[in-house]
């Protein structure tokens, strides 16, 4: 996607008529000259990007913004000057794909869509900072506008502000209620399904060269089932390791279309110097090098950069944090005259969820522990609703909260070179989906009956997480992880095959990782022994070093 930064030149005493720019406007657009939308008149200046899908809702930010209005709008973010009144006003996308960095120190302002292309507007790095470091250690994210940069906001999921350019700098944000999500279990399989084909249809009729990125699971099988029910051909790229399971599946899954797929040539699994200063510094700092979006190596993003990319991105929602921990009567969840059995569990099972990589962190960092526990319980918080069920509540916050910062961030890695769409989070398909009743969202059955009923072929290829042919079903404890692990049994649940990646660090990354821990606050040999130890009793080491990776190249930058 073409990467756009605004800076606002604040002079004082200059009046608003004086022929002064007031900003300038910084984008690049090399990928596709309608990437980023412009409209003007003689008061107002409106930016806007996002979602080539959801063009349509163009005209409609246009006019709310010129009666006073701040929309909220599915998969396109966008800035607003009011030239006459020097005010900004800016919003970011329902679901957060297409985020909003808002900049302020002294008298230098600059809205980015990216941290890259604010970076780059700024002409200096900026300094990482620490809080936001060791919620990344603890949790493998960041949460609502916290920034992994200092003196930046990160404006997401339905979120819009307007800010001042006087002297005074008034600055007013606003989240509003997710916009599209079901209140009721009513979709029928059908209408679901319809409304995942149309939202295909939709992405790739209104984008240029657009492409597929295929792997081994399900949610880009489903576009690809769906792309055939359509009679539509796309290309398709493959990254991770070429002798993995998803290059191997993904190869068949194309071969079975007769369409064209371009894979990496990585063969190693080393994290290389080059991988991980390139992951740095296109995620400045949020995005480790462990994150599924970092993956692409140089080689794949130069023989296919400049098409669209058709992302699974939101489909993993419909079967967040509980649903593959299965248990006999887990679609009770969908019931909301349940919740007071149902929603507690839900909630512990969310708060478990983070806390895979949290206990090793509380011990590390004790006097910050309560302080980052509560950050999570603030959410759950937030987004109590008693008009959802139980499972409702899950995928909304998975939508919320999740999607919207990590997977998000991994996205955005590939934004300088690919444009995105989003078919699984167009408003009609996470209404239909996501009002399915629970049963369908259990060991992905919707996906899995979906790709069967709309291309056979596709159901007869094998699934990585059976190794058998996915119309070929699930074992009881395939079926029901939960119950497996209650009787002591092996996790029946997750890739069986070969890995996408094999991460394998470099003795330099394992001293970068001192380095980091001195910078978030440890700093004596004794406590460095200790933490290695922590981090490897709890399994979290290799999310350390992962952050590692990409964090010592930014704060050599820095030194």
């Amino acid at each position: 996607m073409s990467q756009l930064s605004v800076k606002f030149n604040l002079i004082e005493g200059v009046n608003v008529n004086s022929s002064t720019p007031l900003y300038d406007v910084v984008h690049d657009c090399n990928n596709d000259k309608h990437a980023i939308v412009q409209m003007k008149n003689d008061w107002g200046h409106l930016v806007i990007w996002g979602d080539v899908a959801q063009k349509h809702q163009d005209a409609k930010i246009w006019h709310n913004v010129q009666d006073n209005q701040s929309p909220s709008v599915a998969g396109r973010s966008w800035i607003f000057i009011n030239k006459l009144t020097r005010t900004v006003f800016a919003g970011c996308d329902s679901f957060g794909l297409f985020p909003v960095f808002l900049y302020q120190c002294d008298d230098t302002i600059i809205i980015a869509s990216s941290r890259q292309a604010l970076v780059k507007q700024l002409g200096k790095p900026l300094s990482l900072d620490t809080d936001a470091m060791r919620c990344m250690l603890t949790f493998g994210q960041l949460f609502n506008e916290s920034s992994i940069l200092k003196d930046t906001q990160h404006i997401g999921a339905s979120s819009t502000f307007s800010l001042s350019l006087t002297s005074e700098r008034l600055f007013e944000l606003t989240t509003n209620p997710l916009i599209g999500f079901p209140r009721e279990n009513t979709t029928r399989f059908k209408d679901a399904l319809e409304a995942v084909v149309e939202s295909v249809r939709s992405s790739v009729t209104n984008c240029e060269n657009p492409m597929l990125s295929l792997s081994g699971g399900l949610d880009s099988r489903l576009i690809l089932a769906c792309c055939e029910a359509l009679n539509v051909k796309l290309p398709a790229l493959c990254y991770g390791n070429k002798l993995s399971a998803d290059a191997r599946i993904a190869n068949e899954l194309a071969a079975a279309c007769n369409i064209s797929l371009i894979t990496s040539t990585d063969l190693t699994g080393h994290i290389t110097e080059t991988n991980s200063r390139r992951i740095a510094f296109a995620g400045q700092g949020e995005v480790p090098v462990h994150h599924a979006h970092a993956l692409i190596d140089e080689s794949l993003i130069e023989a296919t950069k400049h098409h669209t990319l058709l992302t699974g991105t939101g489909a993993e929602t419909y079967r967040a944090f509980y649903y593959d921990r299965g248990m006999p009567g887990f679609s009770a969840f969908g019931l909301k005259c349940l919740n007071k059995l149902t929603m507690p569990r839900v909630k512990r099972y969310i708060t478990e969820e983070y806390g895979k990589t949290a206990s090793a962190a509380y011990t590390l960092f004790p006097q910050h522990a309560e302080q980052l526990q509560s950050q999570v319980t603030e959410l759950l918080l937030a987004l109590n609703d008693n008009a959802f069920s139980a499972a409702q509540y899950a995928d909304n916050f998975y939508l919320r909260v999740r999607a919207a910062r990590m997977v998000v961030a991994g996205q955005q890695l590939l934004d300088e070179d690919y444009n995105r769409t989003h078919p699984f989070l167009s408003p009609e398909v996470v209404s239909s989906i996501g009002s399915l009743p629970a049963r369908y969202k259990l060991s992905s059955a919707f996906h899995r009956k979906a790709i069967c009923k709309l291309s056979p072929k596709l159901g007869d290829i094998e699934w990585d997480k059976t190794s058998k042919p996915l119309n070929q079903g699930l074992t009881l404890f395939q079926r029901y992880p939960g119950l497996a692990s209650r009787l002591g049994l092996n996790n029946f649940f997750g890739k069986s095959a070969a890995p996408m990646f094999q991460y394998k660090y470099s003795d330099h990354t394992s001293h970068s990782l001192c380095a980091v821990l001195k910078y978030v606050g440890i700093d004596n040999a004794k406590s460095m022994r200790d933490c290695y130890k922590e981090m490897e009793k709890a399994g979290t080491l290799a999310h350390a070093l992962g952050l590692a990776a990409v964090w010592q190249h930014l704060l050599h930058e820095r030194s």
